[in-house]
């Protein structure tokens, strides 16, 4: 077995692998699948470009599902499949969603990152819940319950490309898969050298950690390896900005691994990275209350180790195509099985009335 596969089972046994999942479905759709309470499935009619698909989708479980056919055929990306390892990898919109069939039930991961996001066999279909084609594929849809209609379209995204560039590293004993994120074809090469500097300098940091580290610890055994490996999923592609979040997992051979994980929002035009203050527009009331409302919910739940008083000054947060998620490191305020907590608000929550994502961006230019 992989350390990928080693630290993803370790990941999803203890509770820790966590992501936006289905609590970023379009509100429309999300409300429809919430009120099917029936176990079997029940047909949704799919229509894209004013067209109506072949492919029908299913409302089961209390989420909206799509099927991987139709999800390329709307997307525009590439389905292929991998016999040798039973593995379909649908590519689109920066990022390749990888479905693992080897276990003998479908494991899903975006560039091998692991969301928490389940794909299902359903009558013989590999399919995804529509909130996962919105989050990593640049899908939208829009949901009219009386006919049972979802009307799915490709969303405007950034003229971007963003690749993993891969690091070599020889320790011995040692595991390292490193891949990390770079950005190219933006037409402004200032722009586009300060996010790729961002990205490479951190990459380089933590591989500068771990060989001083593992030099410290002393050798392994080959039976039971360090190992060092990073990954990214993109988030966010449209309105001139860029989300990603970049993680990295290390392990010296201990009781577990450790994973760290770090949220980028990058304005496209500038190159300069966003902070929560900036997404929220400066409006310091407004990170007041997010403040309380996450610190009353982290209080709230199980594994919580004290010592929250606020939003810190850099505050981990990511976007996605619906809103901001404010999240915590592991340990930082929580149990180690309780993974990384999660915050999300949509835009509609915490930004002034009538405003659209990231306007402030534009008007300090």
């Amino acid at each position: 077995m992989t350390s990928w596969k080693k630290w993803t089972s370790a990941l999803l046994a203890a509770g820790i692998i966590v992501g936006s999942g289905a609590g970023w479905q379009e509100s429309s759709v999300q409300a429809a699948s919430v009120s099917s309470k029936v176990t079997a499935p029940i047909e949704v009619t799919l229509k894209s470009a004013g067209k109506t698909l072949t492919q029908k989708g299913l409302l089961q479980g209390g989420s909206t599902w799509v099927s991987l056919t139709a999800v390329k055929d709307v997307a525009g990306g590439t389905l292929t499949y991998d016999a040798k390892n039973k593995e379909y990898t649908l590519a689109a919109a920066n990022n390749k969603m990888r479905i693992s069939l080897a276990d003998g039930s479908p494991m899903l991961r975006v560039n091998n990152y692991y969301p928490g996001v389940e794909a299902k066999l359903i009558q013989g279909r590999l399919y995804i819940p529509f909130s996962a084609m919105r989050d990593y594929l640049g899908v939208q849809g829009s949901w009219n319950g009386q006919t049972k209609t979802l009307t799915l379209s490709k969303v405007k995204q950034n003229n971007v490309t963003v690749k993993a560039t891969t690091v070599k590293v020889n320790v011995k004993n040692a595991e390292v898969d490193i891949q990390y994120p770079q950005v190219s074809g933006l037409g402004n090469d200032k722009a586009e050298a300060a996010i790729n500097k961002v990205l490479k300098d951190e990459a380089d940091t933590f591989v500068a950690d771990f060989k001083k580290q593992a030099g410290e610890y002393g050798a392994t055994t080959a039976d039971r390896p360090y190992a060092f490996e990073s990954t990214y999923v993109v988030t966010y592609n449209e309105n001139g900005v860029l989300g990603l979040i970049t993680q990295r997992y290390e392990d010296y051979a201990g009781a577990h691994g450790m994973t760290f994980r770090t949220g980028h929002t990058f304005d496209l035009a500038t190159g300069k990275e966003l902070t929560l203050n900036d997404v929220l527009q400066n409006n310091t009331a407004m990170r007041d209350t997010l403040g309380k409302k996450v610190g009353t919910q982290l209080k709230a739940r199980g594994g919580y180790l004290d010592g929250y008083t606020g939003l810190n000054k850099d505050q981990d947060f990511y976007v996605t195509p619906t809103g901001i998620v404010v999240f915590f490191q592991l340990y930082e305020y929580t149990a180690y099985a309780e993974g990384f907590p999660e915050f999300p608000f949509t835009y509609k929550e915490v930004l002034p009335k009538g405003a659209t994502p990231f306007s402030g961006v534009a008007a300090e230019k």
